[in-house]
């Protein structure tokens, strides 16, 4: 009798378990991302000089602006350019990995490079859905900003940096961008439906402390589902 019990309540927790698993992640398994990029703050270095010093923040940022998190549908992504499954492009220089989702496109860096190294931003482009290319702006730019030039950012040897790209169009209503929010990138309604198969992608540009050369990191994403969220 003691054997049967036991095995009873061995079967019972192992289908507790598998049912805790179920639902499609929004993305393909992807590589984990660096755990300590730090984040923008309200002032960033100016461009004169790398900066010194400890690094801002260990917090990765999740969200744009608005914190808003999207609801209705929702989009699984493929990264086609370059093309894995890890959303990310490794060298011997920086490490970037990227998430897609209705509201930017967001990245993680590394540099891997021995000198200090610079995001330049109004060198960052971004093509959306219907093929139109912006110029891309990041975290702390609001509507009243949207033309003016933004400072770069430097990252020091081994340090890691966390950050979003959106096109300078998302930020083109004032009553929205003005507060600190924007529109979305991606429709979270029944216009999902009809962006399946498009493409949309993201230029992060990215310079060297000691020197004028410049590499690009584009990479370009495909919505290749949708999905209702229950």
């Amino acid at each position: 009798m003691k054997r049967v019990v036991h095995l009873s309540l061995a079967m019972l927790a192992m289908a507790m378990f598998g049912g805790c698993g179920g639902g499609a992640a929004q993305n393909p398994p992807a590589a984990a991302p660096p755990t300590n990029a730090v984040t923008p703050s309200g002032a960033e270095p100016t461009a004169g000089s790398p900066p010194t010093g400890t690094p801002l923040s260990d917090t990765v940022p999740t969200k744009p602006p608005s914190d808003a998190l999207a609801t209705g549908w929702k989009y699984r992504f493929d990264m086609i350019s370059p093309p894995n499954d890890k959303f990310s492009i490794t060298d011997r220089d920086f490490y970037v990995y990227f998430k897609p989702d209705t509201n930017a496109v967001h990245f993680q860096i590394e540099n891997r490079r021995g000198v200090a190294a610079k995001i330049i931003w109004d060198e960052c482009t971004f093509i959306d859905v219907y093929g139109r290319s912006w110029k891309a702006v990041h975290r702390g730019i609001t509507y009243d900003r949207r033309d003016q030039s933004q400072e770069v950012t430097w990252l020091q040897p081994q340090q890691r940096y966390a950050d979003y790209l959106i096109p300078v169009d998302v930020l083109l209503d004032p009553g929205a961008a003005s507060g600190g929010g924007q529109r979305e990138l991606l429709p979270t309604d029944l216009r999902a439906q009809s962006l399946v198969g498009r493409t949309f992608s993201a230029k992060l540009v990215l310079g060297s402390a000691n020197d004028d050369s410049r590499v690009e990191y584009p990479a370009v994403f495909k919505i290749v589902s949708t999905y209702r969220e229950e």
